[in-house]
């Protein structure tokens, strides 16, 4: 017979098995210190595209990329504070969640992202958004950094990995110029429209002399600090 305690660690194990969101399924990425579960064989590849993808931009902007997470791609909207999200990143756990394509594509039909339809190129860059939070957080050399330090990153990290054409369609929705200077990338501008952000910063990004160097002084210094 089965003892109590095995017995309740079996009905432990299906619940979080069945639970509604749950992704049972590891995919082999073929990416060190990444583990990404998925119930979708299609999600999972596409999904580790964009992890590959995102690591080469970084890794070639001078971040670090051997920080080590979980991605869990999930069945269910996620929120966050209230407010229905395409990601997150728990720092304290390096894990990663993000709407599996089909959930992503009934999200988009509430809210379009970037006033656009949600292709599959386009959901990769929300995994690639997160993934550079988790890469980000190894390269802090700063304690607590800002959110819209953070932000910026990801959405730099987002909108450079896309693919041309759908880039250059996604900016085009967009009349925002860059910010003029960097006590603009603050957050009110990110609270107010956080796409609106994410345009300016890219914009901002790709005007600097050495954008490399300004990833840099992100992850070592306070924004409007002397340099």
């Amino acid at each position: 017979m089965v003892d109590v305690g095995r017995r309740l660690l079996l009905v432990a194990l299906l619940l979080l098995v069945n639970a509604p969101g749950y992704s049972a399924t590891r995919v082999a990425c073929p990416v060190p210190g990444v583990t990404l579960f998925s119930d979708q064989a299609e999600d999972g590849e596409l999904a580790c595209q964009a992890v590959g993808a995102t690591l080469a931009f970084m890794r070639g902007h001078g971040f670090r990329v051997d920080a080590r997470f979980t991605i869990d791609l999930v069945d269910r909207p996620l929120s966050l504070h209230g407010t229905e999200v395409t990601g997150t990143y728990d720092s304290r756990r390096f894990h990663i969640e993000v709407p599996s394509f089909s959930q992503a594509q009934l999200m988009a039909q509430r809210h379009p992202p970037f006033r656009m339809r949600m292709s599959r190129a386009l959901w990769q860059s929300f995994v690639a958004h997160e993934v550079a939070h988790a890469v980000a957080q190894a390269n802090f050399r700063v304690p607590k950094p800002s959110l819209e330090a953070h932000e910026y990153i990801a959405y730099v990290v987002q909108l450079a990995t896309l693919p041309d054409v759908l880039q250059q369609q996604l900016l085009a929705s967009f009349s925002n110029p860059a910010f003029y200077h960097e006590r603009e990338i603050n957050g009110i501008f990110l609270q107010l429209d956080p796409e609106v952000f994410a345009v300016k910063a890219y914009r901002h990004f790709v005007a600097q002399p050495d954008p490399q160097t300004f990833f840099q002084r992100l992850l070592n210094s306070r924004l409007g600090s002397p340099r």
